[in-house]
């Protein structure tokens, strides 16, 4: 399969100012930040980046700012999920003239779609020419794709060509695998996971974890998947797991985005209504990510 999407893509935050603005210069520093660090992707405008409060602009143009401040170094991935299939149209062929190598679309959200509604709306994406990420979401969409409609859609769309997986349950890693073969591309979305995925046979993931732990996804991916050492991942995900498992209970968003902060990026705040952390659990992700700096940098390559 060309294209491959093999490695960390990272799924961005969208940086703000204390007035909530987007800051394109952040956003730029922290395209620059992950190209660093050897992030294999760039994923915009993802759950992780806030898209849902974003205006269409707003959008547009952080596939602009990270278009621009990648400089073609490393493949561009937008996510184009919308309530309507003519916005997410929009926000496709938008993406194919910045350049991106393929979109990324959950499914709308609230009103739970057919089957026959919901390959409509993906035929209709894919007919703007770049290949399709299918992003099962039901945490966020209220409702999960059947593994067996995923296998009738990889056969019967032209361009649904990955697909995006954050219900948590290994099984189905296994049995979409089984069923779409190398129709499909594989990519496990869920962070608590990853450890598991990637042991799965997923080489790749779409993941917000690196805007704040980049050289812990990186090391993760290349222990189980580019150089297996299992002993040495084990290791590892001993010490990954409990940030990992912070990021999903404590707001996801809100989470990331004071990693990143710990770090040294400048990502400012969530736009509300999510707010940030509050200072006493920011120091608990601040003690866990400490002991994860410590089991990377023990981990013998």
């Amino acid at each position: 399969m060309s294209n491959s999407l093999d490695g960390i893509n990272v799924a961005l935050v969208t940086p703000f100012d204390e007035e909530e603005r987007v800051d394109e210069d952040g956003l730029a520093a922290l395209v620059e930040d992950q190209i660093g660090h050897g992030m294999h992707g760039l994923v915009v405008n993802g759950s992780t980046g806030e898209f849902t409060s974003l205006t269409f602009e707003e959008r547009r143009r952080n596939v602009e700012v990270v278009r621009e401040a990648a400089g073609g170094r490393v493949p561009l991935i937008v996510h184009v999920g919308a309530m309507t299939t003519r916005e997410a149209v929009a926000h496709a062929e938008h993406a194919a003239d910045q350049g991106a190598i393929c979109v990324m679309l959950v499914n709308p959200w609230y009103e739970a779609l057919n089957e026959r509604e919901i390959e409509e709306h993906l035929r209709a994406v894919a007919s703007v020419g770049l290949p399709v990420m299918v992003y099962n979401n039901p945490g966020a969409t209220g409702w999960s794709l059947d593994t067996d409609f995923i296998a009738q859609l990889a056969e019967r769309v032209d361009g649904f060509r990955y697909l995006k997986d954050t219900t948590g349950d290994a099984g189905r890693l296994f049995r979409i695998q089984e069923l779409c073969g190398d129709r499909l591309e594989l990519l496990n979305g869920l962070d608590t996971l990853a450890f598991l995925g990637f042991l799965a046979g997923t080489r790749g993931t779409v993941w917000g974890a690196p805007n704040a732990t980049p050289e812990a996804c990186l090391k993760l991916w290349s222990l189980t998947v580019e150089r297996p050492d299992l002993p040495a991942a084990r290791e590892l995900w001993s010490a990954f797991y409990p940030v990992n498992h912070f990021f999903e209970s404590e707001g996801y968003m809100a989470a990331v985005k004071a990693g990143a902060q710990i770090r040294g990026l400048k990502v400012g705040p969530t736009r509300r209504p999510n707010l940030p952390l509050p200072p006493d659990r920011v120091r608990v992700l601040a003690t866990l990510m400490e002991r994860l700096d410590a089991a990377v940098g023990a981990v013998q390559t």
